[in-house]
């Protein structure tokens, strides 16, 4: 990637959902929570873009076509320290045993208070499925101290 690029577009295609959501994060993220299998599940699950963006503090708009809700789209800030991106559903990868999954799931309210800016939860789709997930990052600053 070249180094003055300050958007990029991505397309994360055929992410599994079983859990009713979807989440996109730098990959640091994943250093702070119980994992089941390292990044072995998220590489068959799900999608890693190494080294996709210069770390700084951007704008992601995502979009999700042929939803039970149909085409559904979002925004927010994301920090990115690491310039991975991930994106898979969390079930997959966060905690070994089901009660840390469990645990993760009570800790941070289903995804609606996760703690942290370098990751986020889309959970509009209203099912599971197999979904393509479009990204859109467009580096709006640099990272918070």
């Amino acid at each position: 990637m070249n180094s003055n690029k300050r958007s990029v577009t991505v397309s994360a295609n055929s992410i599994g959902v079983d859990s009713g959501m979807i989440m996109v994060g730098d990959l640091r993220y994943l250093d702070s929570v119980p994992l089941r299998d390292d990044r072995a599940a998220l590489d068959i699950s799900g999608q890693i873009f190494d080294q996709l963006l210069i770390p700084g503090l951007y704008e992601l708009t995502w979009n999700i076509p042929e939803t039970y809700n149909g085409d559904i789209k979002g925004h927010r800030t994301l920090d990115v320290r690491t310039g991975d991106i991930f994106v898979c559903d969390p079930c997959y990868i966060i905690g070994g045993p089901d009660e840390e999954w469990m645990d993760w799931l009570n800790a941070n309210d289903y995804g609606r208070d996760l703690k942290s800016d370098e990751v986020m939860i889309i959970d509009e789709m209203g099912g599971d499925g197999c979904y393509k997930v479009m990204l859109s990052f467009r580096r709006i600053g640099d990272l918070k101290k």
